[in-house]
């Protein structure tokens, strides 16, 4: 019997409608109906954005917010999604509360 679609079958041999959909192109089990938030963005996220957002925390080790300079991270100024981009100039740097902070923030409408 087959555990999956509770059908029985020959000893020994596959369930007809699990080999049907091996030989249709494997399984559905694993692949997403909707792709995740980062296979999205991570194009955006690159080589440049890696080397712009360490010469930023190189220039200034602290946060912008409220001065740490612990567990620093990169912030766009203006986001990538409404036409910001991955320059020195749309970069500041915030400690990884402050951009959370600001992130849920931004999503209930305050924008700094």
């Amino acid at each position: 019997m087959c555990p999956r679609h509770k059908v029985l079958h020959p000893l020994g041999a596959q369930c007809a409608l699990c080999y049907a959909r091996s030989e249709a192109g494997g399984s559905s089990r694993g692949k997403r109906k909707h792709p995740s938030k980062n296979t999205r963005t991570a194009g955006r996220y690159d080589y440049q954005w890696q080397k712009v957002r360490a010469e930023a925390i190189r220039l200034q080790p602290y946060c912008s917010f409220c001065g740490t300079s612990n567990d620093l991270t990169g912030d766009h100024i203006l986001p990538l999604k409404e036409g910001g981009s991955n320059t020195l100039d749309n970069v500041r740097v915030l400690c990884r509360q402050c951009n959370t902070r600001r992130e849920n923030d931004y999503r209930k409408g305050r924008r700094y």
